[in-house]
């Protein structure tokens, strides 16, 4: 089946900081892909990174954060980056479960009327960390591990296309 939801992390997927949630509030707008906080770490968007939302709205796919934070960093970097617009979900829960929090997301949309098969999802990380869990609540969706498969988003783009890594890490 093809792909019609992808899932991105946030910290080390879509960013370059590990925890935003760390982070003193509130941030301010430092470059057109940067914010810092009141300490002036700065938190910069990874390159290529609206590049690569765009175009997965331009295929018409259901896209969504899935994050380890408290939401309201999350929110403000967003909001100052003007990165909400690209996606039409985001959950952001202050817990490590990210199968409870996938799970939920994809409660949500079913509720709404659109039920997905695990392969027709494909989550984006830093960490495998939460994979098997996740897999366990869900099913076998796919996966590509930033850093690891996948350098940058312009990656996710190319796999979609049948060009990137073979099995996303089934």
């Amino acid at each position: 089946m093809t792909v019609r939801l992808v899932i991105l992390d946030c910290d080390l997927t879509l960013w370059d900081h590990p925890n935003v949630t760390a982070l003193a509030l509130p941030f301010r707008r430092a470059a057109d892909d940067a914010v810092e906080d009141q300490a002036g770490v700065r938190v910069r968007v990874f390159p290529g990174v609206r590049r690569a939302l765009e175009g997965l709205r331009a295929r018409g796919l259901i896209v969504a954060c899935a994050s380890w934070n408290e939401p309201r960093p999350v929110d403000e970097i967003f909001a100052l980056l003007d990165l909400g617009r690209y996606f039409d979900h985001r959950k952001v829960e202050p817990h490590p479960h990210k199968d409870r929090t996938i799970r939920a997301l994809l409660d949500e949309l079913r509720g709404l009327g659109v039920a997905l098969a695990p392969d027709q999802v494909l989550y984006v990380d830093d960490r495998r960390l939460h994979l098997d869990a996740i897999r366990a609540a869900v099913g076998e969706i796919r996966f590509l591990q930033y850093g690891v498969d996948i350098r940058s988003l312009d990656e996710v783009l190319a796999y979609l296309d049948g060009r990137g890594p073979a099995d996303a890490r089934t």
